[in-house]
């Protein structure tokens, strides 16, 4: 996939959530590192999740120059930084919390249906802030749960912004080409130190719902194997 020209490239400024966010241009020497890589994470051509981030590679490179500046312009090296240097991988648990605790695992109970229960969040009216060494591209979720997931619903508040509960009930039917618990959500650009909580409804169970997407900070955070250990 090729990602010259996409007009993402040539924009100035994004609009996120009521606010208008600077982007940082990205040089020759970046977007063949951001090509290179991206290309290297979408696995094979037939994967649902290599479709969904196709799709939104204008939205996805964005994304990245959004984050790029808010990292003081570093230098992006995708998925080999140094410390000082900006990287990108897939979302782990560890990125993010719940009840201001990271998380260690996609594990969340629900209830019932017809209740809301907490996912990612602070506390129960309140969401948690990045820290100011990553940031989040969101654009799908995968269950990890056969045959059938529990999740139904997701409501999401960024920032301020309380956003319009998305119906994600699908994901059960596997509509898609190969049939998997892949469902694409509108995406979501979550910039370092930005406050995020996510609440789900679903039938009674114990879901595990994978944030799909890319992770974009500094090297020395995102290589960390033990992201507990960092206490951000």
């Amino acid at each position: 996939m090729k990602l010259a020209g996409l007009s993402a490239l040539t924009r100035k400024e994004i609009d996120l959530y009521g606010q208008t966010n600077t982007l940082a241009s990205l040089d020759v020497g970046e977007v063949a590192f951001l090509e290179d890589n991206f290309n290297k994470l979408l696995a094979t051509t037939d994967s649902q999740v290599r479709k969904i981030f196709e799709e939104r590679a204008d939205t996805i490179v964005s994304g990245v120059m959004a984050i790029k500046e808010k990292l003081q312009r570093r230098k992006f090296r995708g998925m080999n930084p140094s410390d000082a240097e900006i990287g990108m991988g897939f979302i782990r648990p560890g990125y993010t919390k719940t009840n201001n605790v990271i998380n260690t695992s996609w594990l969340v109970g629900l209830t019932a249906m017809g209740t809301w229960d907490r996912w990612l969040d602070s506390a129960a009216t309140a969401g948690y802030a990045l820290p100011e060494d990553f940031g989040l591209i969101i654009t799908h979720f995968t269950s990890l749960v056969t045959p059938s997931p529990f999740v139904r619903t997701a409501h999401w508040i960024i920032g301020r912004v309380d956003l319009i509960p998305e119906d994600v009930t699908d994901i059960i039917l596997g509509d898609n080409e190969n049939g998997v618990a892949v469902f694409p959500i509108p995406t979501k650009i979550i910039l370092p130190e930005d406050e995020l909580r996510v609440r789900l409804e679903g039938e009674t169970g114990n879901e595990y719902l994978k944030l799909g997407g890319l992770v974009v900070g500094l090297g020395r955070f995102i290589k960390t194997e033990d992201l507990v250990t960092l206490a951000w």
